[in-house]
């Protein structure tokens, strides 16, 4: 399986983590001796089931070194069009793939081992998408310090993970979509229109289960989904924060001494 990692992002100076990247992207930054995005790529490179892997928002190396050659595209300006552009790059290359990775840049506790177990979550690649949360229990046992933004559903409260496969069709065919959800992702009655009056209720009143989130998937893009409730919180552990690279260092620093 190959990989899209999703490394751009320029923090402007209104943003808490410019004191950390004065004026950088934040997939460069320092990481126990190596860039964030040297520690994503290394732990997919180490996966037994990921091959090629193409990185967005950066356009070269920038002096990174990674266990094999990868990919480098430039940034196409939001999240959307840079994993539209990486889909793109791997179905000219290789027009029989099935399921492409999603990754962010920014989840340096990753390892390989935990990419081929959410791999293997994943079989047999039926669904259209394979989306992950972390439950707020696991996060917080793993994680006490965290701080993470988690959304009340239905029974549960949760953050997002930052691993994902989907099937190229999926972005390549509705690319309509997914810029409107994009852009509408700040304002509550654009979400509304996209995805229903009801549904944005039912989240707002802590309704919403997984299995409403699902149906909307497969209602929005035609095909079947799933959404895995992930018992690996490092898929989840993303550095959004100061507080967050603080533990992020302070954790690697610990396992590796």
């Amino acid at each position: 399986m190959d990989c899209i990692v999703v490394a751009g992002g320029v923090p402007q100076e209104e943003d808490l983590l410019y004191e950390y990247t004065q004026g950088k992207p934040k997939a460069l930054l320092e990481m126990n001796g190596r860039t964030m995005l040297e520690r994503v790529v290394n732990a997919l490179q180490s996966a037994r089931q990921i091959d090629e892997i193409v990185v967005i928002g950066l356009g070269s190396d920038m002096g990174q070194t990674f266990l094999r050659p990868v990919h480098h595209l430039p940034g196409q300006g939001n999240l959307i069009n840079n994993a539209i552009a990486g889909v793109d790059w791997i179905m000219q290359h290789k027009p029989d793939t099935q399921a492409v990775m999603l990754s962010s840049a920014d989840i340096p506790l990753l390892t390989g081992e935990l990419v081929d177990a959410l791999i293997e979550m994943c079989r047999p690649f039926d669904q259209g998408v394979y989306y992950s949360f972390v439950t707020k229990e696991t996060m917080e046992a793993r994680f006490p310090g965290s701080k993470r933004t988690f959304t009340k559903l239905k029974g549960v409260e949760v953050a997002g993970g930052d691993l994902g496969i989907i099937q190229p069709d999926i972005l390549l065919n509705n690319r309509a979509l997914w810029e409107a959800l994009s852009n509408a992702r700040k304002h509550a009655w654009q979400i509304a229109r996209e995805v229903g009056i009801m549904v944005l209720l039912k989240l707002l009143t802590r309704q919403l289960s997984i299995a409403d989130i699902e149906q909307l998937a497969e209602r929005l893009t035609g095909m079947p989904s799933r959404v895995l409730l992930n018992p690996y919180a490092e898929m989840g552990m993303d550095g959004d924060k100061p507080h967050q690279i603080d533990l992020l260092r302070a954790e690697l620093k610990r396992l590796e001494g």
